[in-house]
């Protein structure tokens, strides 16, 4: 089995189910271990479901999770979630803020913990600044830090750098690929751009209509050029695929 399986998922909201209305449609795919997986698509296709699915906020209608082997029931420190607006405990500094999971599992050198991952983050010497003197860049990686404090197998980023300005994102998706090669976790990373999707993940799983239409390996090296031409011919393969208008049907 591979570290992340997920098997036959669906997922509805209305609680008329005969409709089959279905958010999500016979969703399967899996993910190694130390992957990093872009999930691509329009708004409202389903990438946000599908990573609270996986990270146990709410449960499928039907199909199974398993992470590391464990079947997913609920929320766990085994899955650490970043979100676009960071989540950051405005009345905590930044010390703080990354050492809370840690102190509530009741680790006594939390705060060691906490020092190590605002160094790995690049935010050394900002220990004791508070949210709201963060520009949102830093307090993206505040969030990023807190969510790997309590060392969870999975780290699941649901657009976390939508909210940033384009000379700040582009910067963070750097960062964000430096932090996972030294933290060497599992990502899922949810995100409607097809270049960061490109620029960031081994792997692309693409959700179109509620099912999942490609999955596809990214076969570059890092750091990647987006003037390149290997680059741009995945962009355009995901283009074709998100823009064309013929609704796209799971056989």
């Amino acid at each position: 089995m591979s570290f992340v399986q997920v098997e036959e998922l669906y997922k509805s909201y209305s609680s008329d189910h005969e409709k089959e209305n279905y958010v999500l449609k016979n969703i399967s795919f899996q993910i190694e271990e130390n992957e990093f997986v872009c999930v691509l698509g329009h708004s409202g296709c389903g990438k946000s479901t599908l990573l609270n699915l996986l990270a146990g906020f709410i449960k499928p209608d039907k199909g199974r999770i398993y992470i590391n082997h464990d079947l997913v029931k609920k929320p766990s420190v085994q899955q650490g979630v970043v979100f676009q607006d960071n989540g950051l405990f405005p009345w905590y500094n930044v010390l703080d803020n990354v050492a809370f999971g840690p102190k509530v599992a009741k680790k006594k050198n939390a705060n060691e913990i906490a020092m190590g991952l605002i160094k790995m983050v690049g935010l050394e010497g900002y220990e004791k600044k508070y949210p709201s003197s963060l520009s949102g860049g830093m307090a993206q990686r505040v969030g990023i830090a807190r969510a790997l404090a309590t060392n969870p197998e999975l780290l699941l980023m649901d657009e976390p750098l939508g909210a940033l300005d384009a000379m700040t994102r582009e910067k963070m998706r750097r960062e964000i690929l430096k932090i996972w090669e030294q933290s060497k976790k599992t990502v899922v990373f949810i995100t409607h751009s097809i270049a960061e999707a490109v620029y960031l993940s081994d792997r692309v799983i693409v959700l179109k209509n509620g099912h999942v239409c490609l999955d596809q390996k990214i076969d570059m090296e890092r750091p990647r050029s987006i003037s390149s031409e290997p680059f741009q011919n995945y962009v355009k393969t995901f283009e074709n695929i998100l823009f064309d208008s013929t609704e796209w049907i799971a056989e």
